[in-house]
């Protein structure tokens, strides 16, 4: 296979699929960046670029693998990550050392979330976390006032793509419904868009919700070839009412 310099995703191409999958040891995909589902990579790589991002958070680090695909991708982006659970970030911040531009802490992710909505601009957030029964997704969007918001483990209608359930409530448009004054769209990742590399992820792939703060932020995922549209289950009905 060579390099398919033609497609502008050269940097993906050059460094997803030299991640250590670390996370073999315990997640049900396997490990790797995102998943190991480069799919999701070309996506945010277009976000990236078209919002013109100026900072990089992500939750739910766990033992590194897309915190080490971030760092080498966007060299000159900060990188925030985070995960609970001193163990898995002391193990991530050691991958991360050849990055200064990264910052790993072992602390509750809304925290990290919260600083980093006050200090970055043009932020996006990779939001993947999770623990026993602690869902810490509902606070983290409530921190967040401007961005581009990736939410992993997300249900998007299909089989192929799997979903987090926490107390029988799913990971979904459905948990959106409260915030629709605020985030009257949201997207997902489009199962059949075109992928200029191979995805080997051949075991579990999650889906992705991808939300926006901002008309910048909303026009770069109604740009993204990968993203498909849609309106919040609050808003659908009230235009269904005719209100």
């Amino acid at each position: 296979m060579t390099a398919p310099t033609e497609t502008g995703h050269d940097r993906v191409y050059d460094n997803f699929y030299r991640v250590e999958r670390a996370g073999a040891v315990r997640l049900r995909d396997g490990g790797g960046p995102f998943g190991f589902d480069i799919s999701k990579a070309v996506m945010i790589d277009d976000l990236i670029s078209s919002y013109r991002c100026d900072g990089l958070v992500e939750t739910g680090s766990f033992l590194g693998d897309t915190s080490v695909y971030l760092a080498r991708t966007y060299g000159d982006i900060p990188l925030w990550t985070c995960d609970i659970d001193p163990v898995f970030s002391q193990v991530a911040g050691h991958r991360l050392r050849s990055y200064p531009q990264a910052r790993c802490e072992a602390t509750d992710s809304p925290t990290l979330v919260e600083e980093a909505n006050a200090h970055f601009a043009r932020p996006l957030y990779y939001l993947d976390a999770h623990w026993e029964q602690e869902w810490p997704l509902s606070r983290e969007l409530a921190a967040i006032t401007h961005g581009i918001v990736i939410i992993d483990d997300f249900d998007i209608g299909h089989h192929r793509f799997g979903f987090d359930t926490y107390q029988g409530r799913a990971c979904g448009p459905e948990m959106l419904r409260p915030l629709a004054d605020r985030l009257p769209v949201y997207y997902t990742l489009d199962p059949e868009a075109a992928t200029p590399f191979p995805v080997l992820q051949v075991g579990r792939r999650s889906g992705i919700g991808v939300v926006a703060y901002g008309p910048d932020a909303t026009r770069a995922c109604d740009t993204n070839p990968h993203l498909v549209r849609h309106l919040n289950a609050a808003v659908r009905e009230t235009e269904g009412a005719g209100l």
